[in-house]
């Protein structure tokens, strides 16, 4: 099933494709006016589109019915994650974690981060292509690059929240989060937040966790508190 982004997509009315939503419509699979194909708005709604017209660059569509909307009420879950020097990783992370559920990713810049900017259009390509790969009808949210005492005078809100830390008397992450809420977790850099960062996230109420004994890369480290958060809520 091939999925289309149409941001501006509304039931009854018409709306453009981009130029690579249109060159693969056209070039590729060869649509023709008059066909039928599925266009998703990155909100939670799919919708069935016929194709108006098509241009070099542009495929117009007629938005002709809703065919599904995504009423799901499982909680939300928010990644701030420290972006490694190795730009892959970091990618492969947004990839990943947008297949198996995130709704919100803040790249993170600590005292030992290594990477202090990303080009945030190719991210938000990754995302979109990871939306459609596993059929997701909602698009994360990407957060531009946030320090972390920014991003945690930002933390107003009544998700549960975490910091994954390298102490050996922390809940593990799986027992700290029993499901049925919201979730923020944070995720440090190859060398961990330092101390003062751990101690500045429990003055805004995080709870310091545990991700198990191995010792992970921060990718990893993603992946997994982001598994462990949707099983929770199975």
């Amino acid at each position: 099933m091939n999925i289309f982004y149409c941001p501006l997509a509304n039931l009854d009315e018409y709306s453009a494709l981009d130029e690579t939503e249109s060159r693969h419509i056209a070039n590729v699979l060869r649509k023709r006016e008059g066909e039928e194909l599925f266009v998703f708005d990155g909100r939670g709604n799919l919708f069935d589109a016929r194709i108006q017209s098509i241009s070099k660059n542009e495929v117009m569509v007629h938005v002709v019915r809703l065919r599904q909307k995504d009423e799901s009420n499982k909680p939300k879950l928010h990644i701030a994650i420290a972006p490694p020097k190795n730009i892959e990783r970091f990618e492969w992370f947004v990839e990943k974690a947008t297949e198996i559920g995130v709704n919100e990713i803040t790249p993170l810049l600590c005292k030992h981060s290594e990477r202090k900017e990303l080009r945030a259009d190719r991210i938000e390509k990754i995302l979109l292509g990871a939306c459609k790969q596993s059929l997701k009808l909602t698009l994360p949210v990407l957060n531009p690059v946030l320090k972390v005492e920014e991003f945690l005078a930002r933390q107003k809100n009544t998700a549960q929240k975490y910091i994954a830390y390298c102490d050996e008397k922390a809940v593990h992450l799986k027992n700290a989060y029993q499901g049925n809420f919201d979730a923020v977790i944070m995720i440090g850099p190859e060398g961990d937040f330092n101390k003062e960062e751990v101690l500045l996230a429990a003055k805004h109420e995080f709870e310091t966790v545990s991700l198990g004994k191995s010792r992970l890369r921060l990718e990893t480290a993603g992946i997994f508190a982001a598994s462990v958060f949707n099983l929770a809520n199975e």
